[in-house]
């Protein structure tokens, strides 16, 4: 291996605060223990008293975070640990239901990666930016002031310090963005990218000079055209490095189907690995994370651990469109906005008051993520509460 496995995790201290009556519920046993080696991913963020305290607005988003149910630790946590990422997004790159053998470079990803068998791609509303925002800050890409939540970002600096970047600059990565284009440098850098690349320099010719240092985050757009030449080239450059078993790639694609997505998650120990649980690229922040092995407050992202067990409210959500009423997808089932309908999952046992329940507590689940995404960002939250 070129370089020792990250440290352990440091243990943890946190306490679950509620202000809020109708939020959900924290794990049984934990809302007022002393999570030191709880087996959940949360940190003990210093705060100043005054953000958690009465009715205003700082005090209401963070208390907001605060009630969210983390998710647990499992058996792929620090499965990753020291490993180099990279993240590709190939968003024009549209895929059959299945890699086949006629596509060597994505097959080999599929066949030795770990398996995720309900990936949707919902409709941000925002083109590719909202796609980038949802995959690299882990929130909600809303609208803000009319503006797309990834040019909001960049304009403003706002500060997202939880975001896939800055997380993995804190735990000592060397983070590096490789657009296929001009124009979202500022979100990049307020991201946490500490370099971002000439627009269509070649990640592939540059591995050899990363890899020797310390352990890096690439984030690669892949320009539009063959995905499949471009991928063989990168992996074809991975293994005559000698850096392959080093390396850890998450690859999101086009849909083929506008409410269907592809993700794939190769590295050394995924193999064999499944979630069934419908998942986007919502979710990738704190499941790449919890591989890493990385020190995270789960309760911060919107989305959540792939591979994480369900948990009460814990459970996988997706919403499908970039909307405060939108149609949603759970393990549960799934909800029509437009007809005020939730049609449960086959085999899922719910009578009628609990069907109106449970359709009406995530729906507001759904309404609470966009709502509570935007007003981060108009306030500047995390930047105001240190």
């Amino acid at each position: 291996m070129k370089r020792a496995v990250l440290a352990a995790l440091a243990a943890v201290l946190a306490v679950i605060i509620s202000l809020r009556a109708e939020g959900p519920a924290a794990p049984a046993g934990l809302a007022a223990a002393v999570w030191n080696g709880s087996g959940y991913n949360v940190a003990d963020r210093p705060l100043s008293g005054e953000e958690t305290a009465g009715s205003g607005a700082l005090a209401e988003i963070e208390n907001w975070f605060l009630s969210r149910p983390p998710t647990a630790k499992n058996d792929c946590t620090g499965l990753l640990a020291g490993k180099d990422l990279i993240l590709i997004l190939a968003e024009d790159w549209a895929l059959p239901v299945q890699a086949g053998p006629d596509q060597p470079a994505l097959y080999r990803l599929w066949s030795e990666g770990a398996q995720l068998t309900r990936v949707y791609a919902p409709d941000w509303y925002q083109g590719r930016d909202g796609r980038e925002f949802a995959l690299l800050a882990g929130m909600t890409p809303t609208t803000v002031q009319a503006e797309t939540a990834l040019a909001w970002t960049g304009r403003e600096g706002t500060s997202l310090p939880f975001a896939l970047a800055w997380a993995l600059t804190g735990a000592g990565y060397d983070c590096r963005a490789f657009p296929d284009r001009a124009g979202n440098e500022a979100a990049y850098e307020a991201l946490g990218f500490a370099q971002v690349e000439t627009p269509g320099q070649s990640l592939a010719a540059r591995l050899e000079e990363m890899g020797s240092g310390r352990p890096y985050l690439a984030y690669w757009v892949l320009p539009a055209g063959d995905g499949e030449t471009a991928l063989e080239a990168l992996m074809g450059a991975l293994d005559g490095l000698g850096l392959d078993r080093d390396t850890a790639i998450c690859l999101v694609t086009g849909a083929s189907d506008p409410l269907r997505g592809h993700i794939f998650l190769w590295g050394e120990g995924l193999a064999g690995r499944r979630a069934d649980g419908p998942c986007s690229e919502l979710d990738l922040a704190p499941t790449l994370l919890n591989l890493l092995g990385v020190e995270m407050d789960s309760r911060y992202f919107f989305g959540r651990d792939i591979f994480a067990p369900a948990e009460g409210d814990a459970g996988p959500l997706v919403s499908l469109t970039g909307s405060a009423f939108s149609d949603w997808v759970t393990d549960m089932g799934t909800y029509d906005a437009a007809a005020d309908v939730f049609t449960p999952a086959a085999g899922t046992d719910l009578g009628a008051s609990e069907r109106a329940r449970y359709a009406a507590r995530v729906r507001a689940e759904v309404y609470d993520r966009y709502v509570f995404a935007r007003r981060v960002l108009e306030t500047d939250h995390f930047r105001a509460v240190g």
